[in-house]
């Protein structure tokens, strides 16, 4: 690979992980707009949209990874920085299929019982924890800062005690209590919220996984420190 196609390439795919970041941390913050308010009609609108443009990012991301591999056969350390972009956006490309989800589910939960006043709050710092893991994997990635990445690792646990928490909170809450058919829906519906959550969480940890493997070439997943 010359250093001028190599360099535009790397350009090509640089612009791409950009803007599918930015999108991904935009339908993060209508996430948390409509965990607030989720009777604001125009911004469901605005997240099917946006992951329209996320999931065409995602492939077009993967078809310019396989042709830069195959038609310039980059030497490793370009290699390996290739392969850790296709990671990075399909994890990215996940995130967005499960903040999709998350609205879904929010357009059909109601809240307003008063045992969901502390799973709301649950979920609240649930989303809090989570758009900070992605904001700073993100972060870890763009400048290539395997410290930024290790406490995003770190931060793991806590939406995992909380997605626990809130399962023990929901039995809690409504043990022994006679439920309609709307409130077992919105029990079911806070704790599909919560599992995704907890599996934007773990997507952020797989984006900070790619950066240390793309900084220091160690693979750590499944606890791997080799």
């Amino acid at each position: 690979m010359t250093s001028n196609i190599k360099n535009k390439q790397l350009e090509l795919l640089l612009n791409d992980f950009e803007l599918l970041s930015k999108t991904a941390l935009k339908q993060m913050q209508i996430t948390a707009k409509l965990l607030e308010d989720p009777t604001i009609e125009p911004l469901y609108e605005e997240a099917e949209s946006n992951e329209i443009i996320m999931d065409r990012l995602e492939i077009k991301v993967r078809e310019e990874v396989v042709f830069t591999i195959f038609q310039f056969n980059p030497i490793a350390a370009d290699l390996r920085k290739i392969i850790t972009y296709q990671d990075i956006t399909t994890n990215l490309e996940r995130i967005g299929d499960m903040l999709l989800n998350i609205i879904h589910f929010l357009k059909k939960t109601d809240f307003t019982m008063p045992e969901f006043e502390l799973i709301n709050k649950k979920l609240h710092k649930m989303m809090k924890y989570a758009d900070e893991m992605l904001r700073n994997a993100i972060f870890s990635f763009s400048n290539e800062d395997s410290h930024k990445a290790y406490q995003v690792i770190e931060e793991d646990d806590k939406i995992d005690e909380l997605f626990h928490q809130i399962a023990i909170s929901l039995q809690e809450a409504f043990v022994g209590k006679q439920m309609n058919k709307g409130e077992i829906k919105s029990i079911l519906n806070a704790n599909a919220m919560a599992y995704n959550l907890e599996r934007i969480g773990d997507s952020a940890t797989n984006i900070a996984e790619a950066t240390i493997y793309l900084t220091e070439g160690k693979d750590i997943r499944h606890g791997n420190e080799g």
